[in-house]
């Protein structure tokens, strides 16, 4: 039997939200290209993912982008593929007659058409007026450039923007207030050569946990506070209350009355087992942000008189397990025995955990007019957004000293 491999890398809507995958052709586990040939790679990656291993299995119910080179245009292969589960990534080809009517035709039949690594000159607006998606890459253009070629192409009504090779935080906030509709780089995720995934855990973290275990007397404060910062952790946790063997009477309603079912002696034996096994292929702002969000979502909880803070911790802290799942939150809930309100929370953002959630999503975009919490003035909400940011500071700081 041979093994047949197909990498993918997320394309986020908001920063967090999995609008599609684009697929990456690949020959192993490797994460690097497959093939020199650009031809031979798009007719390897179409038949590994249409055919071997199957579409859903790659990308679920997400779009795919797919790199289609330009013989692959002017031939007939792409009206093989399904209209409305793939987006047609055109790179660098040359732009002539017979490219347009191609694409023309293409896109009149019901296909999506992007443009990759685009810069946008007004003999290319023939093109351009073809495409749905442009794909900016933010690291081969200087900040003013970007916002120039933004500017200039947000001119056509059909074009969405998309920025590519996201890589920092400040990429990410810059493309965002320029109106960027879609993201995608290593900010958020590496491609990944999987067909199925879980969270990476982080190396730090998980040795924190561990020394805090090696204290007989941690009070289970400690514990939470020290399983909270690991997410890969706390959603293992989860996983393992939900699977058939422990049939547990009740959901569980926080990390904390996770800890309390699992006991210390298991979770330790994870945490030597994932510290084996950790890759830490997600971005430390991406697990900052979850933790930042965690504790305030917590602090506004507090500040609201609730008695449950620990569930409003565990909404804030699993707010981006869609994102480090790769997989809509839909989905990565439902292996998670959580009780309703804490789920409900996170797809519906309902009741007083749901804005909580919703007030910290908006104070991080920045969104004023929408950062409102029941019986929070601006200032509860302002402190408790400073004192968020700084618990992970600290809590970051203590993990690298």
């Amino acid at each position: 039997m041979e093994k047949v491999f197909v990498g993918r890398q997320p394309i986020y809507r908001n920063g967090v939200e999995v609008f599609a995958y684009e697929l990456l052709s690949r020959n192993s586990e490797l994460n690097r290209s497959a093939f020199a040939d650009g031809d031979k790679a798009t007719a390897q990656l179409l038949l590994n993912t249409f055919i071997d291993i199957g579409l859903d299995q790659v990308v679920g119910s997400n779009l795919a982008f797919v790199n289609v080179t330009r013989n692959f245009v002017l031939s007939d292969y792409c009206s093989s593929l399904p209209k409305d589960r793939v987006v047609l990534e055109v790179g660098d080809v040359a732009v002539d007659p017979p490219l347009l009517e191609a694409l023309s035709r293409l896109s009149k039949a019901g296909y999506s058409i992007a443009l990759d690594n685009f810069f946008y000159e007004d003999h290319l607006q023939p093109l351009v007026e073809i495409a749905d998606i442009i794909k900016l890459d933010v690291q081969a253009l200087d900040r003013e450039t970007i916002a120039e070629q933004a500017s200039a192409l947000r001119g056509f009504d059909k074009t969405k923007l998309l920025a590519q090779k996201v890589e920092t935080h400040e990429d990410y906030e810059y493309c965002k207030q320029l109106g960027f509709d879609y993201f995608q780089g290593y900010f958020f995720c590496k491609p990944q050569v999987v067909s199925q995934t879980t969270i990476p855990a982080n190396r730090l973290s998980t040795l924190h946990l561990l020394a805090k275990l090696q204290n007989p007397k941690i009070s289970l404060e400690e514990l939470e506070h020290a399983v909270g910062q690991d997410i890969a952790i706390s959603y293992r946790i989860l996983r393992y209350l939900n699977s058939p063997i422990q049939a547990l009477p009740r959901k569980v309603d926080s990390i904390r009355h996770a800890i309390t079912m699992v006991g210390t002696g298991l979770i330790s034996t994870w945490a030597s087992l994932i510290l084996m096994e950790a890759i830490e292929d997600k971005p430390r702002e991406l697990m900052v942000t979850a933790m930042v969000r965690a504790h305030m979502c917590q602090q506004l909880g507090a500040a609201m008189s609730q008695r449950n803070v620990d569930q409003f911790f565990t909404v804030g802290l699993l707010s981006l397990i869609d994102a480090l799942t790769d997989r809509p939150m839909t989905e990565a809930l439902e292996s998670l025995p959580l009780i309703d309100e804490v789920k409900k929370a996170l797809l519906q953002q309902d009741g007083l955990m749901g804005a909580a959630l919703n007030c910290v999503r908006a104070y991080e975009r920045c969104d004023w007019d929408q950062t409102s919490c029941p019986k929070l003035d601006e200032a509860k909400i302002r402190e408790a957004y400073l004192r968020a940011v700084s618990w992970a500071r600290s809590v970051t700081q203590e993990l690298v000293s």
